[in-house]
């Protein structure tokens, strides 16, 4: 099962997941949950869970920094 970033506008609410996992579910809270569990299609059906945006990338300016201090450091 495959966890897919999404946003939840419900009510408070929690679940237990098939494979265990306790999830508590807050009103504009970030969660991952498996794409394919039905109860999270139903919450998506509803339009209580959005797909959140991927994290954008860092600038370029920012990787060329980092790998400078990872070279220095070596």
């Amino acid at each position: 099962m495959a966890d897919k970033t999404y946003t939840y506008s419900g009510p408070m609410s929690g679940v237990t997941l098939d494979d265990g996992r306790e999830v508590l579910l807050h009103p504009n809270s970030t969660v991952e949950l498996p794409e394919d569990n039905e109860y999270v299609k139903t919450l998506a059906a509803l339009g209580y869970l959005t797909e959140a945006p991927a994290p954008a990338a860092p600038p370029e300016e920012t990787k060329k920094k980092a790998k400078e201090v990872v070279d220095n450091a070596s």
